[in-house]
């Protein structure tokens, strides 16, 4: 049986090759890895595919080439490997491992929808949560509970109750939720932070555009919700019955985990919900904290103002 070598000898002996596709080729087949290969897969190879084997052969050299700054890279963010098919050889693609870190930073990133909220984020993890203020620690906690249950749950009709973390301004109440959302989505779990009084605006404006049920609707079924700065501006009836009130209806019928900050107290959330200006109405307060109460455990947190600096 003639071996691989004498298949390409004889290749490259035609006269229809001309000296410098001769040389290139003769280059390419004396790789190190090539040899290698081509040891390795002797027996699966044949005359027949000689040619297309020679140019697979040169493709992959001069991309290895490339990688080591010998060449121009013809495929950016990929590496190549040669592999046999049906008695020749091919040179096949698959990314790199700094392609595939970007593929899932980027995938991760899709997985985190923030409405009207500072782009930092997407950058933030637990690690980077301060925790030496005591008032804060049993939000931390919860936190990170929370987390584990989604992430261990076994289906999506299991039931996990969120977070209503409460305080003064600049203590964290936002960034933990960023965290939240960020180890989520490492974790394949879609979820949503929304500033809601920036929402409300938008939603007012959404009538005349007849984008209200979409922009309803994606908050409605988003997996993880989180809402953030409930009850930091003053709210219509309409806001308050017609979109934060559907929207939470939806989400208890439906089981769906739902966070909230305010620097409200859930009593003093209550009082909110029921002034208007067009007055008081204690009923529908009490429908609205009814959800809320079904959807989340309260966390009151304390310490220092820390959005002077960086958020810990």
């Amino acid at each position: 049986m003639r071996s691989i070598s004498d298949f390409f000898t004889k290749y490259l002996h035609r006269q229809e090759l001309n000296h410098n596709y001769r040389e290139l080729i003769s280059k390419a087949l004396a790789d190190s890895d090539v040899q290698t290969f081509l040891a390795a897969h002797s027996g699966e190879l044949n005359e027949a595919g000689v040619e297309k084997s020679a140019a697979a052969i040169y493709e992959y050299v001069a991309n290895k080439n490339a990688q080591t700054g010998k060449g121009a890279i013809s495929a950016a963010g990929y590496e190549s490997f040669l592999r046999v098919n049906n008695g020749y050889v091919e040179v096949v693609y698959q990314p790199d491992a700094k392609l595939v870190a970007q593929q899932q930073a980027s995938q991760q990133a899709s997985r985190v929808t923030t409405v009207n909220l500072p782009k930092d984020l997407a950058n933030i993890s637990f690690n980077d949560y301060d925790q030496q203020f005591p008032g804060r620690l049993p939000a931390f906690e919860a936190a990170i509970d929370l987390t584990t249950q989604l992430i261990q749950r076994p289906d999506n009709n299991t039931y996990v109750k969120g977070l209503y973390l409460c305080g003064p301004f600049g203590i964290g109440k936002t960034y933990l939720l960023g965290a939240i959302a960020n180890n989520l989505a490492q974790n394949n779990i879609v979820s949503t932070l929304v500033h809601f009084p920036t929402f409300a605006v938008q939603m007012k404006q959404a009538i005349n555009d007849h984008q209200v049920w979409q922009r309803l609707e994606a908050l409605e079924k988003t997996p993880v919700l989180m809402i953030d700065d409930i009850g930091a501006d003053s709210l219509s009836p309409w806001v308050r019955d017609e979109v934060l009130g559907v929207i939470l209806q939806y989400r208890m019928q439906e089981r769906l985990t739902t966070c909230f900050t305010s620097n409200l107290a859930m009593t003093e959330l209550a009082t909110y919900l029921s002034q208007t200006g067009q007055g008081i109405d204690a009923t529908k307060s009490a429908r609205i904290m009814e959800r809320i109460q079904f959807l989340a455990t309260e966390y009151q947190m304390d310490g220092p103002n820390l959005r002077q600096n960086t958020l810990n």
